[in-house]
């Protein structure tokens, strides 16, 4: 965790009352005090790095890193200052716009500080046990100070890198100021209703091997609504990035304009530092969906007020909703959609109901043509109830083209269709408790709220079956209203309802509503128990029996095929209000195959003719 305490120093008749106010909030020991002797300067060569491939391709660069020689550190300076001891170094990076340093983990006494700052004092960042990054400091120089009550010779801090951001220019601005004009800030008008979801959705700097890029991405929930930090992005953030690389990636939480125009200065926001890779889709758009997870090496602090943001894994394209981002690394933006989703293939304009991909157009809002920038990779895309149901991989829109579409990796194809490794799904990291829960509401860890949440086993049965439900709601629930269509009993207050008989064929809905003294909350999934027509006897002599358990569907259809895949005759030999008898005599012995379909009901059974 980091902590950044930006001064406005204005005047030098005010420096005291400045430096008297930030002490309070653990200022370098230095700024209370004058000391004499200079501090120590070590300069370092910055060689520009930029792509040499197709950035279009990538995510936007950040900028770069530069090597640093540890020993370097030798030539800081150690001053004694009210009962403190304070070792500082000054780097120089001649044409640096801004300065971050990365570090070896960072382990330093609960009584010691270390803080990184430029040097008129004005931008000041202190760095907490385990960081491994920092944020910029803007200029060509930074001050590095460690305080401690007890001097040693031996400095606990081991900086590996010493990052350097691009230079801001009329045609490439990066960062703070860089969106386009078009886009839409997340306190508009338009982010009302999206003041919880927000608070999940961070800035990243990616670092890969010596180079940086902005990304976006968000907290994602699980179905044991715990806080885990599971971190959602697009793989192609850092594809080629290792364990290393991960372990110095930064999130950038809260940084957003108050209101609705872009700041003048960069505003106040909260960072964590550290990752590591859980699971990720193949590279490419053609063979995954483009999908990263990464698990935070910190805990959120409950001062972030962090929000764990539900998803869809339905594959139900939503007829409305929004996509909250970082373009071009810069603050918060929103960007609506009122148009339904489109599942199709990366860069395809054809549906595709098998699509790894939600095709998406933005649409004109109150505040301007929000669509979404390098930077914006990554970012989630919600439903119209709040849930994300895919994770941007890239796109022709822009404030110059508002028309062009994006797309999504979809949510419902990363759970479980890249790969049946772990390493390749969401569902294993999201569903640890195998519920096979469909979405998920997000949630701020507030021990006031509830949430339903069921889960059913199986959800596919024959008539006269039943389904075992287990309760997985969560919160200081005082009552339970289960509803089972279809079901005995249709109705239960249990907190665990237990077996839920089904005497009928059909698809049916489950309904939860879970209530405490602060409110309720009520989870309905549609179409959730499949009932099946039985069939006896099996083996048979030929003739076979469909037993629905209430009235036929007017639109059922039957085909009989045997192994070879022929297709065969059959008679309706009898048939009722809730079954039919199929005669498939004279076909001779063997295995048949037959297909029952409606609206309702889509199931093949497979049948032994024994003769007579």
């Amino acid at each position: 965790m980091i902590k950044r305490i930006v001064l406005i120093v204005t005047i030098v008749t005010v420096c005291f009352i400045v430096y008297a106010q930030v002490s309070d909030i653990n200022t370098p020991a230095s700024f209370n005090v004058q000391i004499d002797s200079k501090i120590p300067i070590v300069e370092i060569e910055n060689q520009n790095y930029r792509l040499l491939t197709n950035e279009s391709k990538l995510p936007v660069q950040a900028g770069y890193t530069l090597p640093f020689n540890q020993e370097l550190l030798k030539m800081g300076e150690w001053v004694k200052v009210s009962g403190i001891h304070l070792w500082r170094l000054e780097i120089f990076a001649p044409n640096a716009n801004a300065l971050n340093i990365y570090l070896h983990k960072l382990k330093i006494a609960s009584d010691e500080k270390l803080f990184i700052y430029n040097p008129n004092k004005s931008d000041v960042t202190e760095i907490y046990y385990g960081a491994t990054c920092t944020d910029f400091i803007e200029g060509d120089r930074i001050i590095i100070e460690f305080n401690t009550k007890s001097r040693s010779n031996h400095i606990p801090i081991f900086i590996e890198e010493i990052g350097v951001r691009f230079t801001p220019s009329n045609d490439r601005v990066r960062g703070f100021g860089g969106a386009g004009d078009c886009e839409v800030h997340i306190n508009c008008i338009e982010g009302e209703d999206w003041q919880n979801e927000k608070k999940g959705v961070a800035r990243i700097l990616v670092k890969q091997d010596n180079l940086t890029f902005w990304c976006t991405g968000s907290l994602i929930n699980n179905t044991r609504n715990d806080g885990t930090p599971y971190f959602l992005t697009a793989n192609h953030c850092g594809e080629l990035a290792d364990s290393t690389d991960y372990s110095k990636w930064l999130f950038y939480f809260d940084y957003e304009s108050e209101n609705c125009t872009q700041p003048t200065i960069e505003p106040e926001h909260n960072t964590i530092s550290g990752s590591t890779l859980l699971a990720n889709s193949l590279p490419g758009t053609n063979a995954g969906s483009d999908f990263k997870l990464l698990l935070l090496d910190e805990n959120i602090p409950s001062s972030y007020m962090p929000y764990y943001n539900g998803w869809d894994r339905s594959g139900l394209a939503s007829p409305t909703g929004v996509t909250i981002h970082h373009p071009q690394g810069d603050v918060k933006m929103i960007s609506t959609y009122t148009n339904q989703l489109v599942s199709t293939k990366y860069n395809n304009n054809n549906e595709d109901p098998n699509g790894m991909y939600w095709q998406v157009h933005w649409s004109e809002t109150q505040s301007g043509h929000g669509v979404t920038e390098g930077g914006s990779s990554g970012c989630p895309i919600f439903n119209n109830e709040g849930n994300i149901v895919g994770a941007l991989t890239g796109g022709s829109a822009s404030c110059s083209f508002v028309n062009e579409p994006d797309y999504y990796g979809k949510i419902s194809y990363s759970w479980e269709s890249n790969n049946n490794d772990p390493s390749s799904n969401l569902g294993y990291w999201l569903d640890p408790m195998n519920t096979g829960t469909n979405k998920l509401k997000g949630t701020n860890l507030d021990s006031t709220n509830i949430y339903a949440g069921f889960s059913g086993e199986p959800n596919s049965i024959i008539v006269g079956g039943s389904v075992s439900f287990i309760n997985t709601s969560f919160g200081n629930i005082s009552g339970y209203s289960w509803h089972f269509e279809g079901g005995i009993p249709e109705y239960s207050e249990l907190e665990e309802p237990g077996n839920i008989k089904y005497l009928s064929a059909g698809a049916f809905d489950v309904q939860l509503i879970v209530s405490s003294a602060n409110g309720s909350d009520t989870l309905t999934s549609n179409d959730y128990i499949t009932v099946l027509p039985n069939i006896s006897p099996n083996p048979s002599k030929g003739k076979i029996k469909l037993a629905f358990g209430s009235k036929i569907p007017s639109d059922y259809a039957i085909r009989i095929f045997n192994t070879m895949g022929q297709e065969t005759n059959y008679i309706i030999d009898e048939i009722s209000d809730n079954y039919l008898i199929i005669d498939i005599f004279p076909n001779k012995k063997g295995t048949y195959l037959i297909k029952l379909s409606s609206s309702q009901i889509n199931n093949t059974y497979k049948v032994i003719i024994i003769g007579n």
